[in-house]
């Protein structure tokens, strides 16, 4: 009962900050309620609205305005209707910053500029490209990254709740499945956050005493090949399938190791070679291979 209480008074508390848009500076505060509203967070160093913040977007009448969202909040409503907006103090830089060492260069930029930050609910950074637009769009921000997580939601919490190589592992496993029905210029993203937690995981597995270490680190492997399936890369996936001939593909690996070959060829338009493959696949690996077909023609 005392659970239920507090967690309706979260959500009143959560509804009066929406209501009011104020931005919130917890970003622990917020990453909760991005769990309960299925939402990426908007995230800005508080410093850097200590001088003239443009934002640029796009109105129904197709103009390009532009707002100082650092004195002008007439944004803010917008960004609270697709994101869950964050004031990020600098005292937060030193957890965050925590464990990026090994993290791509563009990451590591991304977390120490001033730029606009789409994070998901465990404050790892999600549109790490270096955009080619002028100044900031939110127009763009909200096509490309106004992710509804509803379908990661269960692992999201998960992972908040216990940091482990099984959390870290179905998150990233779960974010390649999410990269199939995510914008294409935000899909190279989503495979790069699945890869910060598949990296965790081997670094729990590393220090762990599991007894299918090998199993978990060939899937891993595997699934690093799936990913360039769902990018339309099946030339570059073929040849890391075939650097495993003379390998022992590991008999729980064997049937995603038979999807990757089928919807690679598949890619390719070599329906002689993926038959080789066909007879040993699941229907929701058939559908699998379906959607990475649609969205790479």
């Amino acid at each position: 009962m005392k659970k239920l209480v507090l967690l309706f008074t979260f959500v009143i508390m959560s509804a009066n900050f929406c209501n009011a848009q104020d931005w919130f500076t917890s970003i622990d505060i917020a990453t909760r309620l991005a769990l309960v509203q299925d939402k990426m967070l908007f995230v800005v160093w508080e410093e850097s609205f200590d001088y003239a913040y443009p934002l640029t977007y796009i109105t129904d009448n197709g103009d390009l305005e532009i707002v100082d969202i650092s004195k002008d909040k007439s944004l803010d409503a917008t960004i609270w209707e697709y994101f869950i907006p964050v004031r990020l103090q600098e005292a937060e830089y030193e957890e965050l910053s925590k464990n990026t060492e090994k993290r791509r260069a563009n990451y590591i930029a991304k977390l120490n500029d001033d730029s606009i930050k789409i994070m998901d609910a465990n404050k790892n950074i999600l549109n790490v490209k270096v955009s080619t637009e002028f100044g900031q769009n939110l127009s763009s921000l909200i096509k490309n990254y106004a992710l509804r997580t509803t379908f990661i939601k269960h692992d999201l919490i998960n992972y908040s709740q216990q940091e482990n190589f099984t959390t870290a592992f179905n998150l990233g496993s779960k974010y390649i499945d999410f990269a199939l029905f995510v914008e294409k210029d935000a899909r190279s993203e989503i495979i790069e956050l699945a890869n910060i937690y598949f990296d965790e995981a081997r670094n729990y597995l590393a220090n762990s005493a599991e007894d299918n270490k090998e199993v978990y680190l060939q899937r891993i492997d595997l699934l690093n090949i799936n990913e360039d399936l769902v990018l339309d890369n099946a030339r570059r996936a073929l040849r890391f399938l075939k650097r495993t001939d003379g390998i022992e593909i590991l008999e729980a690996n064997k049937s995603l190791y038979n999807f990757l070959n089928y919807a690679a060829f598949m890619l390719l338009k070599d329906e002689e070679k993926a038959a080789l493959y066909k007879s040993e696949l699941s229907e929701v690996d058939l559908k699998k291979t379906e959607l990475i077909l649609n969205i790479n023609n």
